[in-house]
């Protein structure tokens, strides 16, 4: 039976799955030109935010930490998988996750930069000349996650403090204690004499089957600046991301809302509350995953300090980051208005609506 961790992984990240794909769907719409820019971003925020809900999903990692050590504790189908694997799908998340924080800052000097001067600027931040930034930032994001792939320390390392940490092993014994059993009556089943035990350590029992062919084990992957201060650069790197990203946010915005203003009378009302409402929903989207990150964050520093995570403390990093993605595609369908428009003609049918209306005009003028 699922735990309410599980539950929660697969339902939230399900969601944010599902709505950042309709974001892709209606970015990609070509009849929604108003925001052309607009929607070049937020397509490749929405693939950033599938696949960052995917990792997740699939991991559902759990963040212990015990000393200078931080074990990740996998409970998701990634559990299944060669540690290198695991690792990998990790390093995508990071990857993915990065990506969105940097592309809104970017979107919002470029946003600043077309109010100050359209002429001026308009032909050097082209389609290709977004298209080659959006690469260098990709790149960038590889970068840090090829830190945390090789912050790694040894699995029996992390297996070691893991079988002196009761919580974890408790969890495991939970969840393979079936499938164990399962294994055993097969033996008997087949006429095999059972396989003798061959590793009890703090309550892990492993048959030797399952230690020859590589069965179910405790997946685990971490770090320990200590030993690998690698793990320091991607943290640093980190931090330095979220605080630039904090920032160049505020101070664009409030230029772009000031150079709106001093543009007020060159521009309609409805084009200057257009603009205004884009900055407002745009900004509200990109302060949400600065706005969970902040708990996480402090949650590090605690555990950190105190060398010694609690339980509560172990899930909040899964918690608080599944819900980044659905709390930003929901705010950019709620708040930005041809989303929001296309999202409501869907559901009241109207474009059956309209086709119905169209064709009963086209009948009536047939008659005439």
């Amino acid at each position: 039976m699922l735990s309410f961790f599980a539950w929660y992984c697969y339902i939230c990240n399900g969601v944010a799955i599902f709505l950042n794909s309709i974001l892709l769907f209606l970015s990609s719409h070509k009849s929604i030109e108003t925001i052309r820019e607009l929607r070049y971003f937020l397509s490749n925020i929405a693939v950033s935010g599938i696949v960052f809900s995917s990792t997740i999903l699939v991991l559902q990692p759990q963040m212990v930490t015990r000393g200078s050590m931080t074990i990740r504790v996998i409970h998701g189908p990634a559990q299944y998988l060669p540690e290198n694997s695991v690792k990998a799908i990790f390093c995508v998340a990071v990857v993915s996750y990065l990506y969105a924080i940097l592309s809104f800052p970017l979107f919002f000097i470029y946003r600043s930069m077309i109010l100050a001067n359209s002429n001026m600027f308009g032909q050097y931040f082209t389609k290709n000349t977004l298209f080659i930034t959006l690469l260098i930032v990709l790149v960038l994001c590889c970068t840090e996650s090829v830190f945390l792939f090789y912050s790694s320390i040894p699995y029996a390392d992390l297996l070691d403090r893991a079988n002196r940490t009761t919580s974890i092993v408790e969890e495991f014994e939970n969840s393979t204690q079936l499938l164990n059993q399962h294994l055993r009556n097969l033996d008997i089943n087949s006429q095999h004499p059972t396989t003798p035990l061959s590793n009890v350590s703090s309550g892990v029992i492993q048959t030797q089957e399952e230690l020859n062919q590589g069965k179910h084990h405790l997946s685990l992957f971490g770090d320990d600046y200590s030993r690998n201060p690698l793990i320091i650069i991607f943290h640093g790197i980190l931090v330095v991301c979220h605080v630039l990203s904090y920032l160049i946010l505020l101070i664009c915005a409030h230029f772009m809302l000031n150079t709106l203003k001093r543009k007020q009378g060159t521009m309609s009302q409805d084009t200057f509350l257009e603009n205004e409402l884009l900055v407002h929903s745009v900004f509200a989207e990109a302060f949400v995953p600065l706005l969970l990150s902040a708990p996480v964050g402090a949650n590090a520093v605690l555990v950190t300090v105190y060398e010694n995570s609690l339980k509560w403390q172990e899930f909040l990093p899964a918690y608080c980051m599944s819900m980044v993605p659905v709390l930003s595609s929901f705010f950019t369908l709620l708040f930005i208005g041809p989303y929001r428009k296309a999202i409501l003609s869907f559901i009241t049918l109207e474009f059956l609506r309209g086709a119905k209306s169209s064709t009963n005009n086209r009948n009536n003028n047939d008659d005439s």
